[in-house]
């Protein structure tokens, strides 16, 4: 194995060992209505899991972004959306974990 794979390696091992924090996160912006943080922190997902190869996980988060965006303010039916949308986002990064 080259050394640049190896260190690619190290950091995606980093990066999956650091996604239930991320996740934690979310979590707690979502569940504070902080939706302008919420959204920084679902765009700098999206971005770094596709960095890393996690494609679903990076699309899951641009998805609930992209929601978030369109939708606000968000009455319940769109809040409900968005919570249903940040869970894919939470399941697929327990499967990238997992990968």
């Amino acid at each position: 194995m080259n050394d640049q794979r190896a260190e690619f390696d190290a950091l995606l091992a980093e990066y999956r060992r650091d996604l239930p924090q991320t996740i934690a996160r979310i979590d707690s912006l979502l569940a504070g209505a902080r939706f302008a943080e919420l959204g920084r922190a679902l765009h700098t997902l999206a971005g770094s899991a596709g960095t890393y190869g996690l494609p679903r996980l990076g699309q899951a988060a641009a998805v609930a972004e992209a929601h978030l965006e369109a939708e606000l303010p968000l009455d319940a039916a769109r809040r409900a959306e968005l919570e249903r949308l940040v869970a894919r986002v939470r399941d697929a990064a327990r499967n990238a974990i997992g990968s």
